[in-house]
C-alpha cells in the first residue's frame, strides 16, 4: 500500500491532536493545583477535578458557567478585574495572590497565573490559569515574621551590641545597639554591609576581618577579646568581644555570630585606679628615699662634725699635736656645706615631678661654661684644664634650670675622684639622630680614677656605689639620672680608653634638641 504526503502529514496530524487531547485530559483529573479554562470576561469554561479539595459540597457543573470573580472575596474583587485587563492586553498574569472563598464560609490565599490562548486569527480567545492554595505557606510565612519580630525585639532589648556575619565577613543583622554605634537608622541598612564601610578604622576593620576568619576557619570561639572601636559618634571605645561559629544543619560553619560590651568607662576606672596607685607608690618610694638620705647621709655629716669637733678639743688641750686648726675649721665647713648640699639636692628631687611645666629651650654651651667656671671656683686649690669643644655656640635643648645642677654635679665628680696634680676635663657637644629624633650628645671626658665595669650600671641608683677609692656618690648621680629623665632623656658611663677604666671616665647625656 502506497501513502502520499499529504495522507502521512494528515496522520500526524491526528496523532498531535490525540496527544493533546490526552494531554489535557491529565491536566484537568491528575494536576494538584486548580486549573481554570475561562473566557475573556472571565467565565469559567471548565474546571479541573479536584475543584472538591476546594469545595467538598460542589460539582464541576456548579462552576461551568460562572464568573471567577464570585469566588473572589469582595475587597480583591477590583484589583482582579484591573489585572484581567492587563492580563489580555500582555498576554498572560503571574503568581498574583487573591482571597477566595472557600467551602462552608472559608477563605483559602490562591496565587493566580494566566496564559491568554490566541485563535488562528492571532486574536484573544480564552485563558488558561492555575491557582495554587497558598494559605499554608503563608502561615507559615507570617509566623517566621512573627518570630523574627520577636527575635529583633529580643536583642534589640539586650544592652550589649550583636550582630552577625555570613562566611565572608558580610554583616546580615545587627541589634538596634549595634546599628547605633555604626550610625545607621536601622539594623536592616547593615545588611550587605562589611566593616570597611562602618565607621571604624581601617586598622580596626582589618583587626575584626583578621578574628572572624580566625574564627570561623578553626570552627572555635573567641571570648573576651579587647578591641578598641572608633564609633560613629567619635567616641573611641573600648569593647569586650565575643565570636562564635555559627553551623548550619550540616553543622557546616556558615557564619559568625558577634557579641560586644562597651568597657569604656571599665578601662578609664583602671587607668586612674593604676595612675593613683603609681601615684601613691612613688610618694612612698621617695618618702623611703629620703628617710635612707636622712638615716645614713645626715648621720655621716654629723659625725664628721663630731670627730673635727673632738679633735679640736684634743689639740687645745695638748700645744703639741701636729693637727692644724685651720684644716679642722676647714673640714667642719666642708661638712657644714655638704648638709646644705644634700637639702639642696632634696628639695630639687621632691620637684621634678613637676618638671614638665618648666621645660624651654636651653643654650647648653652658655650653661657649660658658667658650670665650668664654677667648678674652678668650689676648688681653688686644684689645677684644672678644661675646654669645650663645639661646632656653634648656640645650640639649644630642651631643658630647665636645672640642668645646670646635672652638669656641675658630673664636673664635680671629675674633680673630686681624680688624683692627678693637673686635672683635664674636655666637654663635648655633639648633635646625633636617633630613632628619627634629633639629640644634642654631651660627653663629660676625665683623667680621673674611672669607674670598673662592675660599677657602671649601678652608680646611678641610690647608694649603690661605695668604695674605698670613691666618697659616696649615691644622691648626687641618682639625682642626675632622674632629672635627664625628666627631660626625656638619657645618660650613661664609659671608659675614657675604651677596656682600661684607670684611664679616666666618659660620661654621655643625650636630650632633645630643642
Amino acid at each position: 500500500m502506497v501513502f502520499s504526503n499529504d495522507n502521512k502529514d494528515g496522520m500526524e496530524i491526528d496523532n498531535l491532536f490525540e496527544m493533546i487531547i490526552d494531554l489535557y485530559n491529565a491536566l484537568m483529573k491528575t494536576f494538584p493545583d486548580l486549573v481554570v479554562i475561562l473566557d475573556l470576561e472571565g467565565i469559567i469554561i471548565n474546571i479541573s477535578r479536584n475543584i472538591q479539595n476546594f469545595y467538598a459540597t460542589k460539582s464541576i457543573e456548579d462552576f461551568i458557567g460562572k464568573n471567577i470573580i464570585d469566588f473572589v472575596i469582595s475587597e480583591d474583587r477590583e484589583p482582579f478585574k484591573e489585572d484581567l485587563e492587563k492580563a489580555i492586553n500582555q498576554g498572560f498574569l503571574k503568581m498574583v495572590e487573591y482571597n477566595f472563598s472557600g467551602a462552608n464560609d472559608s477563605r483559602f490565599i490562591g496565587e493566580l497565573s494566566l496564559s491568554l490562548i490566541k485563535n488562528k486569527k492571532n486574536e484573544p480567545n480564552f485563558f488558561i490559569g492555575i491557582i495554587r492554595d497558598i494559605t499554608n505557606q503563608k502561615g507559615i510565612e507570617s509566623e517566621l515574621r512573627e518570630n523574627k519580630q520577636m527575635f529583633q525585639l529580643v536583642i534589640d532589648n539586650i544592652p550589649q551590641l550583636i550582630s552577625w556575619k555570613d562566611i565572608n565577613s558580610t554583616y546580615m543583622g545587627c541589634n538596634t545597639n549595634f546599628a547605633k554605634v555604626a550610625g545607621l537608622s536601622t539594623p536592616e541598612e547593615i545588611i550587605n554591609k562589611t566593616d570597611y564601610e562602618l565607621p571604624w578604622k581601617v586598622s580596626e576593620a582589618e583587626s575584626f576581618f583578621e578574628i572572624d576568619q580566625l574564627v570561623m576557619d578553626t570552627n572555635k570561639p573567641e571570648y573576651h577579646i579587647i578591641l578598641p572601636q572608633l564609633q560613629a559618634d567619635g567616641k573611641e571605645a573600648w569593647l569586650d568581644a565575643n565570636k562564635v561559629p555559627l553551623h548550619d544543619i550540616k553543622k557546616k560553619v556558615v557564619g559568625l555570630l558577634c557579641t560586644y560590651e562597651d568597657i569604656t568607662e571599665r578601662i578609664k576606672t583602671e587607668k586612674i585606679l593604676k595612675k593613683s596607685e603609681k601615684k601613691y607608690k612613688d610618694a612612698y618610694n621617695r618618702a623611703e628615699f629620703y628617710k635612707d638620705v636622712f638615716a645614713h647621709d645626715v648621720s655621716n655629716i654629723l659625725q664628721g662634725i663630731l670627730s673635727s669637733i673632738e679633735l679640736c678639743k684634743l689639740s687645745l688641750k695638748n700645744a703639741q699635736t701636729q693637727i692644724s686648726l685651720e684644716d679642722l675649721y676647714d673640714m667642719i665647713e666642708d661638712q657644714v656645706n655638704r648638709g646644705a648640699k644634700l637639702v639642696s639636692n632634696i628639695r630639687k628631687i621632691s620637684s621634678i615631678n613637676d618638671i614638665e611645666n618648666t621645660i624651654t629651650p636651653i643654650n647648653v654651651c652658655n650653661l657649660i661654661d658658667i658650670s665650668l667656671d664654677n667648678i674652678r671656683k668650689m676648688f681653688p686649690k686644684k689645677q684644672i684644664v678644661s675646654q669645650c669643644i663645639t661646632e656653634s655656640d648656640e645650640i639649644y635643648i630642651k631643658a630647665n634650670s636645672l640642668l645646670q645642677d646635672v652638669i656641675e654635679n658630673i664636673l664635680h665628680n671629675a674633680v673630686k675622684h681624680n688624683r692627678n696634680s693637673i686635672i683635664e676635663i674636655q666637654v663635648n657637644v655633639l648633635k646625633e639622630v636617633q630613632d628619627k629624633m634629633n639629640y644634642i650628645r654631651l660627653e663629660f671626658i676625665d683623667n680621673g680614677l674611672g669607674i670598673p665595669d662592675a660599677q657602671k650600671f649601678t652608680i646611678f641608683r641610690r647608694g649603690t656605689l661605695e668604695h674605698s677609692s670613691f666618697n659616696r656618690l649615691g644622691l648626687g648621680l641618682s639625682l642626675v639620672r632622674k632629672l635627664v629623665e625628666s627631660y626625656q632623656g638619657k645618660i650613661w658611663v664609659e671608659d675614657k680608653v675604651k677596656g682600661n677604666h684607670t684611664k679616666g671616665s666618659k660620661f654621655i647625656v643625650m636630650i632633645k634638641e630643642a
